[in-house]
């Protein structure tokens, strides 16, 4: 059984609180909005469970000129 809840919002108030978002919040709207944020919540996942190792930042620009 599922509870649905409906919210009723000018699209002027979505935008102005979009508007008032910082930039790293605004990234991860778009990425929740574009689909890929399910990739990188588990892709967050398997480095929090030690399933793979996350690169450091020496070896993330290794070879960055």
């Amino acid at each position: 059984m599922s509870v649905g809840v409906m919210v009723e919002m000018k699209v002027e108030d979505i935008a102005r609180s979009i508007k008032q978002m910082s930039p790293a919040d605004k990234e991860m709207l778009f990425l929740l909005l574009s689909g890929e944020g399910r990739e990188i919540a588990r892709r967050v996942k398997e480095i929090k469970t030690k399933k793979v190792k996350a690169l450091t930042r020496g070896e993330l620009l290794k070879d960055v000129v």
